[in-house]
């Protein structure tokens, strides 16, 4: 098995120092994962197998730097895919380079040719290592999606960064309605509260539950709640976008001062989603 360099006879070692009360031995060991499972962008073979560990990591809540973990499950999962790539589909996605076709013989020759001989792909090889990368990212991605009943608990976690960031993740499977009816309920906290909305903005699931939400949310208190709220209602309903919410997207793409929004959707800028809220409406 092996990581981004070298062989990942390191990581079991890495996960377990994440339970650590040394802050700089948990650093070190998180700083070794993302080199080894997911580094710059890329999953590699062991990336998948890291995942269960994560997120038994993150469940427990005597765990230091949960927050930390999610964002580092989520990269796994999701890699370097923002908002632009919802709703996201596996099949698309991970159909471009013939995956599924990959053979445990390709595997271990691509595996040889880049850790063992340290030789260039060359281009014999290139739609093979092509194909075993979008194995390794397919992967990931799966091994992910199996746990989406826990992330869906921990919309209601006590760190509010953990809660964000699991709406936002839920953002990327196939919506169930256990997750619909979670993350419309998700009330608990405004983080969470504001990261639900734009993971719901993207879910591709009929009727009217959704909008109806949203738009009860563009009264709220939190600002960041009400913008996340009109941004979601943009996407949902079009040019059938209650006026309130034209107003209060209109008001936050020419502000120069908006409060930060949840841990997960920090990609852009806060103008940046009105922006791209009213672009779609063929307001810009």
């Amino acid at each position: 098995m092996h990581g981004a360099y070298t062989s990942a006879e390191e990581v079991p070692g890495w996960l377990e120092a994440l339970r650590s009360a040394d802050s700089g031995a948990r650093d070190a060991a998180l700083a070794g994962l993302w080199n080894a499972v997911i580094h710059q962008g890329t999953r590699w073979q062991v990336s998948a197998h890291v995942v269960p560990f994560l997120v038994r990591l993150i469940d427990d809540p005597a765990n230091p730097g949960r927050a930390e973990l999610m964002t580092l499950l989520r990269d796994i999962g999701v890699g370097p895919r923002g908002d632009r790539d919802l709703p996201f589909d596996p099949g698309v996605a991970f159909g471009r380079h013939g995956s599924q076709h990959v053979t445990k013989e390709q595997e271990d020759a691509i595996v040889e040719l880049v850790y063992h001989l340290e030789e260039e792909i060359t281009d014999d090889w290139a739609d093979i290592a092509d194909a075993c990368a979008e194995k390794w990212e397919a992967d990931a991605y799966w091994a992910a999606a199996t746990h989406v009943d826990v992330y869906i608990r921990w919309l209601v976690d006590a760190d509010s960064d953990v809660g964000s960031q699991a709406a936002e993740l839920l953002a990327w499977f196939k919506p169930t309605e256990p997750t619909i009816a979670s993350l419309l309920g998700a009330d608990r906290n405004d983080a969470v509260r504001a990261s639900a909305n734009l993971a719901l903005a993207h879910l591709d699931v009929p009727g009217n539950a959704i909008a109806n939400k949203m738009a009860l949310l563009l009264q709220h208190d939190s600002l960041t709640i009400k913008l996340t709220a009109a941004v979601a209602l943009a996407y949902r309903v079009g040019q059938n976008i209650p006026d309130r919410a034209l107003e209060i997207l209109i008001d936050a793409k020419e502000s120069q001062t908006l409060p930060d929004f949840p841990p997960g959707w920090r990609q852009r800028a806060q103008r940046g989603y009105a922006a791209l809220a009213l672009q779609r409406l063929g307001l810009t």
